[in-house]
């Protein structure tokens, strides 16, 4: 019986070194799968979208537009239909006697003289415009003696540039009078007339020359 006991003893603490022995033995783990990277995050393509463009409104074409030159006047309608000659460009006299009453002078019995002298520098002239020029003289005369008081007046003399005549008034007060009242006297279309600066006589009479130009056009 004893036999027995210490047998089965001795098989007990074989089986349990044995089974020690297995419980040390490293155990192998299976492989692990390697990780899945994280998904990517899902991009969306971004598309552009079209920026609406307002179209500009259309601007009217532009009409060409004459030249237009210093001292030329456009024509237009029944004037354009006016004969070349009547556009033609003013006589050289005339224009020679407009820039001496233009100048620049340091007083006005410079200007006079200047203008008196380029009008008869133009030379005399008896061209049929002078018979309304003459008839513009006189009737600024009568206009005068009229309105004012009788005065003196030179016959008329033309030149190439215009013609001119000489009234003495008695007195300074006169010949402003007449001056006020023929301001704005009219002598006829197309007709250009003026009064020179005046001649003051120590005598007390005053001498204006009057000016009627020759017209722009022939």
């Amino acid at each position: 019986m004893s036999r027995l006991i210490w047998s089965m003893g001795f098989m007990g603490l074989a089986l349990a070194c044995a089974l020690a022995s297995w419980l040390h033995r490293p155990v192998e783990l299976p492989p692990r799968a390697e990780e899945a990277a994280p998904p990517e995050p899902h991009v969306q393509a971004l598309t552009p979208r079209p920026i609406p463009v307002t179209p500009r409104p259309s601007k009217p074409a532009l009409q060409a537009q004459p030249e237009v030159r210093p001292g030329v006047a456009l024509t237009s309608g029944p004037d354009a239909e006016r004969p070349a000659r009547s556009r033609r460009t003013p006589p050289a006299q005339r224009l020679r006697l407009v820039t001496a009453l233009r100048g620049t002078y340091t007083a006005p019995d410079d200007r006079r003289d200047a203008v008196l002298a380029e009008l008869t520098a133009s030379g005399e002239s008896h061209a049929p415009w002078t018979e309304q020029a003459r008839a513009a003289l006189a009737q600024w005369h009568a206009q005068v003696e009229a309105d004012v008081l009788p005065v003196q007046a030179e016959p008329p003399r033309c030149f190439a540039a215009g013609c001119v005549a000489r009234v003495t008034f008695p007195d300074g007060d006169s010949f402003q009078e007449s001056f006020r009242r023929t301001a704005d006297l009219q002598l006829g279309e197309g007709t250009t007339h003026m009064q020179l600066p005046p001649e003051r006589r120590a005598s007390g009479e005053v001498v204006a020359a009057w000016l009627v130009l020759r017209p722009a056009t022939p």
